[in-house]
């Protein structure tokens, strides 16, 4: 089932088989679940373990942490009847996973979520699809109760945040009209979804998506002219389908904190940019198991600039674009976690 499954999605996908039920395909080996599930939990975006719920169960127990930084974990039956979305169905995005590998290889999809089930768009779900942050996390459980009740909630967006219009757009192909925030006096309801960067006082249940919360690491040889950095941005962007108004900072090591090309770039940008010194992003590196440059370690003393600084400025949020190599550049991009007030300042602060 594991090879099937493989077989049919797109993506970085490793597959783990018990020893003595090996399927003959290239795959990493296992004696016991808890002990793989303790090494590897923090290691992927997803986890899909084909068996009992009960032993995944038990074997995810003692590593969550938190909805916003735990991964995706689905549980599918090994003659792939039923696959369930068991942790982090919005913002991990488990339940859209469950959807897709069930459809995938003929399984059931079964999803519990109580806005999923009614039908309803939750925002902690749609913040996961348009890569915003949910602010504060506390607050997102009140909101989602009253959408799956059926209550009245508003969606408002600050019209002062940078791409407003695109934002309402996209907003409106997922059938959901944001209002201005400056009628918020203006209409009823029992609780609301706010898009600013900006925080406010409310009598009512409300939620914050915070849209500028990508954050760009970027590696580049000496002397590297500003418009090869800017093609390298403009093509890591794309290749992630994301726009430039939810950049809200650049990285880089410290060495690089007189590159011109680079510096150069920040400036015309607006983009605040932060130096790291080489033993931070090592241990980023380190903790986070990045791919290194052997080269790049000895010349500068990390192997992993772009992507270790992208977590480092996200304050070790998740991996949005792994490093790539561009012209004379690398780039990588990273998302913060929700109910991260830790990276408020730093948007204020542009």
């Amino acid at each position: 089932m594991g090879k099937r499954i493989k077989a049919a999605m797109m993506g970085d996908i490793t597959l783990y088989e018990r020893i003595g039920s090996e399927s003959g395909e290239p795959a990493e080996y296992f004696q016991r679940t808890l002990a793989l599930t303790s090494e590897i939990f923090s290691h992927y975006d997803g986890l899909l373990f084909i068996m009992a719920s009960g032993i995944a169960v038990r074997a995810v127990a003692p590593h969550v942490i938190s909805k916003a930084s735990d991964p995706a974990v689905l549980v599918m039956d090994e003659c792939g009847k039923h696959c369930i979305s068991l942790l982090s169905g919005h913002l991990g995005g488990a339940n859209a996973w469950a959807r897709e590998v069930a459809s995938a290889i003929g399984a059931d999809p079964v999803i519990t979520t109580a806005t999923d089930v009614h039908e309803k768009r939750a925002p902690d779900d749609i913040a996961r699809q348009l890569m915003m942050r949910v602010y504060p996390l506390p607050a997102l459980k009140p909101v989602n109760s009253l959408i799956a009740e059926g209550k009245s909630v508003c969606w408002f967006i600050d019209e002062n945040v940078d791409g407003a219009d695109s934002i309402s757009f996209r907003l409106e192909e997922k059938g959901i009209t944001a209002f201005p925030l400056k009628e918020i006096g203006n209409r009823k309801f029992d609780g609301s979804v706010i898009i600013s960067d900006n925080t406010y006082r409310h009598d009512k249940p409300c939620v914050y998506l915070r849209p500028k919360n990508l954050f760009v690491g970027i590696g580049c040889k000496r002397g590297t002219p500003e418009k090869l950095i800017q093609d390298a941005y403009e093509q890591a962007l794309a290749q992630c389908g994301v726009y430039g108004y939810q950049v809200a900072s650049l990285a880089s090591v410290d060495l690089k904190a007189d590159e011109k090309g680079l510096l150069d770039f920040a400036f015309h940008k607006n983009l605040p940019i932060h130096f790291y010194k080489a033993e931070e992003l090592r241990k980023i590196t380190e903790d986070y198991n990045l791919d290194i440059s052997k080269f790049v370690e000895k010349t500068i003393g990390v192997g992993n600039v772009c992507q270790s600084a992208a977590l480092m400025e996200s304050k070790k949020g998740k991996t949005v674009l792994p490093k790539t190599k561009f012209a004379s550049a690398t780039v990588a991009i990273a998302r913060g976690l929700s109910g991260s007030s830790e990276l408020d300042p730093d948007i204020r602060k542009k």
